[in-house]
């Protein structure tokens, strides 16, 4: 989960407004997604399916993080 909060967090550094080392960024979500997508905990038959959860799961203990912090 912790890789999958990795992915969120460089995703929204791209989608900032001017973000800075753009170059560097792009490489690290390639790199977390090869991860995430070869993890056999999240393979399934539908790789997406796997992600998707994974995804749904770690948005869930940011929120929850969020309130307690």
């Amino acid at each position: 989960m912790q890789v999958q909060r990795e992915w969120d967090r460089v995703y929204r550094a791209l989608a900032a407004p001017r973000p800075y080392g753009t170059a560097e960024l792009r490489r690290r979500l390639l790199h977390l997604s090869a991860r995430i997508f070869t993890d056999p905990a999240w393979g399934t038959d539908r790789p997406s399916t796997g992600w998707a959860e994974l995804r749904h799961q770690a948005r869930r203990v940011d929120g929850e993080a969020g309130r307690h912090g």
